[in-house]
């Protein structure tokens, strides 16, 4: 799809950068001459590539190369601890490294694979690679999951396409989409490929900081830029910015959008769309989105609905035993059709996967999230949490999705995360973020008051840390405090 796009509008734009632009024929020629390295180094179909994941032109030509040569490409992210790095290169044992050493001059010496240094690719003369077929492997990304084991999951064309299809048709229109997050996590795939298969431009982004790429001059607001919700939290406080000049649909996913958190961005909201977005890499970036006006209520809820299946999908809410679960009653979430993941890298933890027809459906593949959703009366979908974020105290299990949760609905906190205190392991204690202009004072007690009214009086956190913010990791998403 990006070839012809190549073919037929070779001087539109494809990608920007600060400062430089490159047109679709120009992203081409270097997919061809990449292309041409890539199978001169022995590159074969069913190849692994790795891609040290700095977001630059050159880069994004190397992962379509990968693709073209019927390999998959393996984003790796330059701000990881080199030891995560090797610990992934060892797993996963990648054909190749190729690195744009005038972005990132420096990686880790002892990778133990070899190196391809894409200043020295795009001088070759290029070839005009053939065409992956829909069952190969598109991309592999690493993710911890829920387990902390770092697993590779192997995603498709076919699924990705089912992806690129449904975004840019429901998404996508006129104006382009901004890429602030790192390559390495599919949370950027959204900004990336259904706009470079539709022949869109991509605005890569030095990061969430780099406010001139985002909130720069342009004619019109991007077509949609897609953040998780920690993201807004960090404009928010660095910013506050007037949302309408930024994208037509701003596009949430990564992790649970509160209710408070579009409250707090409302003024600053009419006339835009926003989608929650929800779906884990094992389902190809998103598989559910719930789409609603900004600018509206969003009811009482303390965070919002995930929405309904993306097309070709199909999901399905089941107890332990994989029975169907009512509406209204929580259960576990899992996911078949298009955009399922071929599975992980060395087939670990086979017992994610499973056939469809184990839960009535064709047969397929079909994944086990391990997320608890239950179904609201309008049919669509309500996050609830981790089927395994339960914390043990004093003989009672609770969810501390749960208790973040009640711990948000107490107005003036912004942001809120629950752990186990490190001094005391048989109590519960709550960081929280507030407002602007909101006072200590009496915080703890209503917090607790909140929790209190629908748990167990010996999980009720015994403190509430006030702090500035919660740390926000490089893909976006809230981290514990430490």
């Amino acid at each position: 799809m990006v070839r012809e796009q190549a073919r037929i509008r070779p001087g539109r734009t494809a990608l920007r950068t600060s400062g430089t632009t490159c047109t679709f024929g120009q992203l081409w020629e270097r997919v061809r001459s990449v292309a041409a390295a890539l199978i001169d180094q022995g590159v074969a179909p069913g190849d692994l590539v790795a891609v040290w994941a700095s977001r630059t032109p050159e880069t994004v030509a190397a992962m379509l190369a990968a693709m073209a040569v019927r390999a998959a490409y393996l984003p790796l992210e330059p701000t990881h601890p080199a030891q995560r790095s090797r610990a992934i290169v060892e797993v996963a044992r990648p054909r190749l490294l190729v690195v744009d050493r005038t972005a990132v001059p420096v990686v880790p010496a002892d990778l133990d694979v070899p190196v391809l240094d894409l200043a020295e690719a795009v001088a070759l003369a290029g070839v005009e690679p053939g065409l992956p077929m829909g069952e190969d492997a598109a991309y592999v990304i690493f993710t911890s999951g829920s387990t902390g084991v770092p697993k590779g999951v192997v995603v498709e064309h076919r699924s990705l396409l089912n992806y690129a299809n449904w975004c840019a048709a429901t998404v996508g229109a006129e104006g382009g989409a901004a890429l602030i997050s790192s390559l390495a996590f599919d949370l950027s795939m959204t900004a990336l490929w259904p706009q470079l298969a539709t022949g869109r431009p991509v605005t890569l982004c030095g990061g969430v900081w780099d406010h001139e790429a985002l909130f720069g001059r342009r004619r019109s607001p991007f077509a949609y830029v897609k953040v998780t919700p920690s993201i807004l939290r960090f404009l928010e406080r660095t910013m506050r910015p007037d949302y309408r000049q930024l994208a037509r649909t701003l596009v949430c996913g990564g992790e649970a959008l509160d209710s408070s958190l579009v409250d707090q961005l409302r003024d600053r909201l009419p006339g835009v769309r926003m989608m929650n977005h929800y779906g884990p890499t094992e389902a190809t970036i998103g598989c559910c989105a719930h789409v609603f006006d900004a600018g509206s209520p969003v009811g009482g809820r303390a965070s919002l609905p995930i929405g309904r299946p993306i097309w070709n999908t199909r999901l399905y809410v089941v107890d332990d035993s994989l029975d169907p679960v009512p509406a209204g009653r929580p259960g576990e979430l899992v996911i078949a059709g298009a955009g399922v993941a071929r599975g992980y890298l060395h087939d670990v933890l086979p017992g994610a996967f499973l056939d469809e027809s184990a839960l009535g459906g064709p047969p397929g593949r079909a994944y086990r999230t391990g997320d608890q959703v239950e179904v609201l009366p309008d049919g669509s979908l309500l996050y609830l949490g981790r089927h395994d974020d339960q914390l043990k105290i004093s003989g009672y299990r609770v969810e501390g999705a749960e208790l973040r949760h009640l711990a948000l609905s107490v107005p003036g906190i912004a942001d809120a995360a629950v752990t186990v205190a490190p001094d005391r392991p048989d109590e519960l204690e709550v960081h929280v973020v507030l407002a602007d202009g909101v006072s200590e004072s009496g915080i703890q007690r209503k917090v607790q008051r909140a929790i209190a009214a629908r748990v167990p009086s010996a999980v009720v956190p015994k403190r509430v840390r006030v702090v500035g913010e919660l740390t926000v990791s490089v893909n976006g998403k809230r981290q514990l405090p430490v």
